[in-house]
């Protein structure tokens, strides 16, 4: 790996953090009650059930079995300034993907896809949005989403008294995607190698992995931001992904573009802004 990156030595958090995620986390703040009672039991059930579950049945990446992944990683954390480095596993899935589990101590878990898939910066982008995630504090609350999605399911009556809640819950959880989009700009330092990301998660062949067409994508990110614009629009994806805790993959495109246009990327690796 050429080790050409900018360190971002001193990086907060609130310096790459979208809005609307800080906005909706607000709200959930305010039910204070809720969250300490909710943080108990996640930490209790559900982070203890998830970690023994990806521990028990996943590889650990280290340096010493697979370490060029593990550099990988290292240097994703690296750049992102996170000292506290989490555990890295491996599950067998073909998706190209990744996930964070876990609040108190959070892992890091990557499909095998990502590795064969992606080349490096592509790689950085999805390891710095995860990184992201845990920089940010966001996993307390996607831990608890996860957690009323349980409950909701197990216990009869629940979905009446916390229906709020949960789509409080699963819109903040979709507005901290785009906060996490931009941490991994800002660890992969290429603009090509995220939106051949999302091109790549949104669907493209494998065989077509050669005629990658950024240009295009970015036209069609741009244009879906303009339609954002309408009301009729905005109506429809709001209908469409309001049980869903990721965004969708052209609307994550258009607003990470939207950040970079802004300049306040260019601020933070030029570190004016740090």
């Amino acid at each position: 790996m050429v080790r050409n990156k900018q360190i971002l030595t001193g990086l907060n958090h609130s310096l790459y953090e979208h809005p609307f995620d800080r906005a909706a986390l607000e709200k959930l703040e305010k039910a204070s009650f809720l969250k300490k009672a909710i943080s108990w039991i996640t930490e209790n059930t559900i982070e203890r059930v998830y970690t023994i579950q990806y521990t028990g049945s996943n590889l650990k990446v280290s340096v010493d079995n697979y370490p060029k992944v593990y550099d990988c990683f290292l240097y994703a954390c690296k750049i992102l300034d996170i000292s506290n480095i989490p555990d890295l596993y491996l599950q067998w899935d073909y998706d190209i993907n990744a996930c964070t589990i876990g609040a108190k101590k959070p892992i890091v878990v990557i499909n095998s896809g990502l590795i064969d898939l992606c080349d490096e910066n592509e790689m950085l982008f999805i390891l710095g949005h995860e990184l992201g995630h845990i920089k940010s504090n966001h996993m307390l609350y996607h831990m608890m989403a996860q957690l009323v999605d349980i409950i909701i399911e197990e216990i009869p009556g629940a979905a009446l008294l916390s229906t709020g809640f949960k789509y409080s819950l699963c819109y903040w959880d979709r507005m901290s995607e785009l906060t996490a989009d931009r941490a991994g700009l800002l660890c992969c330092q290429d603009k090509d190698a995220a939106v051949r990301s999302f091109i790549k998660i949104a669907g493209l062949p494998i065989n077509e992995y050669k005629n990658i067409n950024c240009e295009s994508f970015i036209r069609q990110a741009r244009d879906f931001k303009m339609l954002d614009f309408e009301g009729m629009n905005k109506f429809v994806k709001l209908f469409c992904i309001a049980d869903s805790n990721h965004p969708w993959t052209v609307m994550r495109a258009a607003e990470l573009l939207n950040w970079e246009d802004s300049g306040r990327y260019n601020n933070i690796i030029n570190r004016s802004d740090i």
